[in-house]
């Protein structure tokens, strides 16, 4: 790690900048193109030169912005994985894109093996060239000593989650109870960063922040529900009073409009692909166990009001006969050995596209919930009701970001966070993230029952 004293503080540096890293991107993305058409066509004719240089600037815009998109110019706290998936989504994207181009400027003299071989070389530079600056970026900043703030409850959670973290980006070297903050002062000396888990008092908060950017400490805040809600918030002023005026989370109409426009295209363009898939997999449920091959189960939407779902069947009939409704665990013996691959592959979601047409569900959004949930969750988070301002989808923010078995809280900050930054970028880079998500079995993992180590933690 690299440390500069100024003024008897230990002051880090900021690391690669963004520009360059965009630079290197831009670079590497149009020099994987180049090589692809050298590698498809042996060698560039003359007359495809010209329609080459054209694509040049298109892929090097289209890179900038789907990679920010895809939060790739964003420091990275979980490691090497969640970049190579991004970069792998960037890529298919960048793709995409590129032959939509080259139809348009009519580049498409090229031969079509082109577009298999360039994104391959696109792929294994940027994989290897950001690989090497994650680990630049570790190097520079070393493995930063955290101290983290909290309740017990929310301090265990907090750990648990940190050691899933590779080693080499934080080592968690004390724990402060908001009861002893008056030692927070203490501890400056002794760390890099500050994490602050749960509620605590606001004056504590300020405090806390305060002092920490007077050491030049990094602090990392995991949110209240309501300030979430803020971040939708806009700086206005009554006379000369600095106020902060907060909006109605509910999306526009044009939002609205072009969101239900999109989802009746895409349920027309997957409808096609996957008709085939769903007659495959409603056999193998009905031949797998007795039982219907469709599931039906009441759920809430938008406005909280109760709509029938549709799924294939993973379970034996009457699963909660005897239990009432539970979430399901790791080693659910419920679940058919059929049903076990539904889950693993998502194709038990796919008759929802039949919600979608109903207009019950979007492709995009939060995750539809039981009543029986529902009216629980509610009592324990009153800001729950708030992500019924929108349609539940298929796929969200929480299932990209998260898993099954991610926490209700977190869940649910997800997806405020949905709901006071929606646009058509974010569903799309949904989209994009909800490819990858299909092959994670991390994903579709149920509830875990086995107790959470506190030795571990401590």
């Amino acid at each position: 790690m690299i440390v500069v004293e100024r003024n008897g503080i230990n002051i880090k540096p900021e690391g690669i900048p963004k520009w360059l890293v965009a630079l290197v991107d831009i670079a590497l993305a149009n020099l994987g193109l180049y090589f692809g058409f050298v590698l498809a066509t042996g060698e560039l004719q003359s007359f495809q030169i010209g329609p080459l240089l054209i694509l040049f600037p298109a892929v090097s815009l289209v890179t900038v912005l789907l990679f920010n998109n895809l939060g790739l110019y964003t420091n990275q706290r979980s490691g090497i994985t969640p970049i190579v998936r991004a970069l792998v989504i960037g890529v298919i994207g960048l793709t995409l894109l590129s032959i939509f181009f080259a139809f348009w400027t009519r580049a498409f003299i090229f031969q079509r093996s082109v577009f298999v071989a360039a994104p391959l070389l696109q792929l294994v530079l940027l994989l290897g060239w950001r690989i090497l600056y994650w680990r630049l970026e570790l190097w520079i900043h070393g493995q930063k000593k955290l101290l983290v703030i909290g309740r017990p409850v929310d301090v265990n959670y907090a750990l648990e989650k940190i050691m899933c973290l590779p080693k080499g980006i934080f080592e968690v070297i004390g724990v402060l109870d908001p009861g002893r903050s008056d030692e927070f002062s203490g501890w400056l000396e002794k760390v890099d960063a500050v994490l602050i888990t749960g509620q605590l008092d606001m004056d504590q908060k300020n405090r806390i922040i305060r002092e920490s950017f007077d050491w030049n400490k990094e602090v990392f805040i995991v949110p209240d529900l309501y300030e979430i809600i803020l971040t939708r918030a806009a700086m206005t002023q009554v006379h000369d009073t600095p106020v902060i005026e907060c909006h109605d989370m509910q999306p526009s109409f044009l939002q609205l409009f072009m969101k239900r426009s999109l989802d009746l295209a895409g349920v027309l363009l997957i409808a096609v692909p996957a008709l085939p898939l769903l007659l495959i997999a409603g056999l193998a449920v009905r031949l797998g166990s007795p039982g219907p091959a469709i599931f039906t189960q009441e759920r809430v939407g938008l406005r909280g009001k109760p709509f029938t779902l549709y799924k294939l069947r993973t379970m034996i009939v009457g699963a909660e006969e005897e239990s009432g409704p539970v979430l399901s665990s790791e080693e659910d013996d419920r679940v058919t050995p059929v049903g076990q691959i539904l889950r693993a592959t998502r194709l038990d979601e796919l008759p929802q596209l039949y919600n979608v047409l109903r207009g019950d569900l979007s492709i995009v959004g939060p995750r539809p919930e039981r009543p029986f949930f529902v009216e629980k969750f509610q009592k324990e988070m009153p800001e729950y009701k708030l992500r019924h301002l929108v349609k539940p989808g298929i796929t969200g923010l929480a299932q990209v970001n998260g898993y099954y078995a991610t926490n209700t809280q977190d869940k649910l900050r997800y997806d405020l966070y949905y709901l006071a930054d929606y646009s058509f970028f974010l569903d799309f880079k949904i989209l994009m993230l909800t490819i990858p998500t299909l092959f994670s079995r991390e994903a579709a993992k149920g509830v875990s029952e086995k107790p959470v180590n506190r030795e571990r933690m401590s």
